[in-house]
């Protein structure tokens, strides 16, 4: 979209400075300023070459401008969808928690928010490698966008480390038993240093959302409410299933049968 842009703005000084020459021919040819009539080089020769060079740069401005209108709007819709996935990631990894939070007696899997953090990972660089440049600077959808991007550092690297310090805590617990000769038994969100690990990484992650439902409000705010997020994030929050109900052996082969 930045070469786009600058396409635009060559093209169109250009398309000036042509479109001043050929003027200029116009009137050398009516009031005889400079002589161009010789056997190389005449009035009619430098009209033909500046008005046809003037043309060609307004067909290509036009074209750039109407290919800018169509990835200006293209590059809007991908910043939303991939703030959406953001907040999908996040709100996964919300519910996950929030799961095995409420399942004490469940075992709690080492691997638990490596999914989710790799979603998020992907989603921030997704994000801030955007290349979006409109004309205007005071642009508001620009404004927004540069400013969560500023802000993702804050809220999403002590996320992103989350996923270790589950692992450390697990491995912790891990320790502790061996220490007391218990074996074979499973770590869960009750035990002391996972226990406050996933509460920390829950309020973390729940701020996170805030803001990036807040970023999404702005988009869609932006654009008209042409995405209409409020739909959109009732939808995802509906559309979670408990990870402990996600998939039932015995009832679905007993709907199958």
């Amino acid at each position: 979209m930045r070469v786009n842009v600058k396409v635009i703005k060559f093209t169109a000084a250009m398309s000036i400075l042509f479109l001043v020459l050929t003027y200029f021919t116009t009137v050398n040819i009516e009031a005889h300023i400079l002589e161009l009539n010789t056997i190389w080089l005449s009035n009619n020769l430098a009209l033909t070459v500046f008005g046809g060079a003037f043309a060609s740069m307004l067909v290509v401005l036009i074209c750039e401008v109407q290919k800018y209108i169509t990835v200006k709007a293209s590059t809007e819709e991908y910043i939303f969808y991939q703030a959406l996935y953001l907040y999908q990631a996040l709100f996964l990894m919300q519910q996950n928690i929030c799961d095995y939070q409420k399942n004490a007696e469940a075992g709690v899997p080492a691997n638990l928010l490596d999914e989710t953090s790799r979603m998020i990972q992907s989603e921030i660089f997704a994000l801030q490698s955007t290349d979006y440049a409109p004309f205007s600077q005071k642009n508001l959808l620009l404004t927004v966008h540069q400013k969560f991007c500023r802000k993702t550092a804050i809220y999403f690297q002590p996320i992103l480390r989350g996923s270790n310090a589950v692992k450390i805590a697990i491995n912790k617990v891990k320790i502790d038993y061996l220490q007391q000769n218990v074996s074979n038994r499973m770590v869960t969100s009750a035990d002391k240093p996972l226990q406050k690990v996933l509460s920390i990484q829950f309020r973390r992650v729940s701020d996170a959302l805030k803001e990036v439902d807040e970023y999404l409000k702005d988009i869609d705010k932006c654009c008209n409410q042409r995405y209409d997020w409020e739909k959109q994030r009732k939808q995802i929050h509906s559309n979670y299933v408990n990870v402990f109900e996600a998939w039932n052996f015995e009832k679905e082969f007993k709907e199958e049968a």
